[in-house]
């Protein structure tokens, strides 16, 4: 994937093979930034790093193959796991008049033909520690000859659609091994909010973060100005509205009736007039504003629900909202996206959680006859 990224050449079938492998494992590697000296000037750099599984791959993996499993296989064979290994295109079945006492019939060979190597959706890290071994010039060639002639498990499922497999990765790794939030929701392909968003982002060709909780330098610097999940509670936002759009139950997941061609139009038109309002998506990071907090973000973006019911008189109003409030940090959203503290004339703002500024933020934002929405528009007395 790496490589067909850079725009490098690949063999055909690694080619085709990449995207169903992306779907279904997590990465080896990941993207960093270090600072460097060009030419006497400190630069930041991109270059890749290994993730926790590469780690893990490398060092505790290889050390289970090379002194437990190798040495002694068949007191090791019951706790190394099985390979699962998909192929997208279907085999060729036949029937085979095999017989085997005990087991039901009947029985079938398939036959790959000319179809070449599958990919793993489970097993690749035990498959890469094996190619490390055999590739270390310190690791004696009996051990390698006990390590690689040694048979193992491999079950294998074929005429594998790539949707498929990322259902495959969620329900073989997700639920096995620890994944964070966000891996899990920019793989699985259930999750229809996270579709959309993806979808609507693409479209404004505004980037978006998939590690991580919380957006740092590093995925700035890459050109990431949203974590997806956060995109995914303003997209939430236009259909169930701020509150449920914050929340995490099955009951906020729930999608149905949802018109996601509706829901696409109506996100991509007013996230671009709030994004063109700021002059630019920065607005997303720049901390002198306030649209940088979660609740203030998700409560305005809540008013395309307007552009998604195709209400005219909402539409006005959302876009008078946009206009009329200050958005620039100051006192006057003390509260409301979070703690303002204002030091030698310049305001910032500590944003708080979603869950416990949404309230205030909505009321300010949508509701401009209350005193929070007075505040915010200049309009309050005592309150700049």
């Amino acid at each position: 994937m790496r490589e067909m990224e850079e725009g490098l050449s690949v063999e055909p079938r690694a080619a085709k093979l990449a995207p169903l492998r992306g779907r279904m494992q997590r990465p080896f590697q990941k993207k960093a930034l270090e600072k460097r000296s060009v030419a006497g000037e400190s630069t930041l750099v991109e270059r890749y790093i290994a993730t926790a599984k590469m780690k893990n791959t490398q060092g505790p993996l290889r050390a289970y193959l090379l002194d437990q499993f190798a040495p002694s296989p068949e007191e090791a064979f019951g706790v190394l796991p099985g390979f699962v290994s998909v192929w997208p295109e279907p085999m060729l079945e036949l029937a085979d008049p095999v017989t085997i006492q005990g087991l039901r019939s009947p029985w079938y060979t398939y036959d790959y033909g000319s179809l070449g190597r599958g990919a793993l959706a489970d097993g690749e890290c035990r498959h890469l520690a094996a190619l490390i071994i055999n590739a270390d010039q310190s690791v004696s060639a009996a051990l390698k000859d006990r390590l690689l002639n040694q048979p193992v498990t491999v079950e294998v499922y074929h005429g594998i659609s790539e949707e498929q497999a990322a259902q495959m990765f969620v329900d073989l790794n997700y639920e096995g091994t620890r994944v964070d939030t966000i891996t899990k929701a920019n793989i699985d392909p259930r999750n229809k909010w996270i579709a959309a968003a993806k979808k609507i982002f693409d479209e404004l060709g505004i980037k978006y973060a998939t590690t991580g909780r919380q957006l740092t330098g590093t995925h700035q610097n890459l050109g990431e100005w949203i974590l997806l999940t956060h995109a995914e509670q303003m997209v939430k936002a236009i259909v169930l509205g701020p509150n449920k759009a914050l929340l995490k139950s099955k009951r906020a997941e729930s999608w149905d009736g949802v018109d996601f061609e509706r829901l696409h139009e109506a996100g991509v038109t007013w996230f671009r007039e709030i994004f063109d309002h700021f002059g630019g998506h920065e607005v997303l990071v720049d901390k002198s504003r306030v649209v940088r907090t979660i609740a203030v973000r998700v409560a305005l973006a809540s008013l395309g629900s307007a552009f998604y019911r195709n209400d005219e008189a909402a539409i006005d109003a959302a876009r008078t909202t946009l206009k009329e409030v200050n958005w620039v940090v100051s006192e006057a959203w003390q509260g409301i996206g979070g703690k303002v503290t204002v030091k030698d004339g310049v305001a910032t703002m500590s944003a708080g959680s979603g869950k416990e500024s949404i309230t205030r933020a909505v009321q300010a934002v949508t509701k401009p006859e209350t005193k929070a929405g007075e505040a915010v528009r200049g309009k309050l007395k005592g309150v700049d």
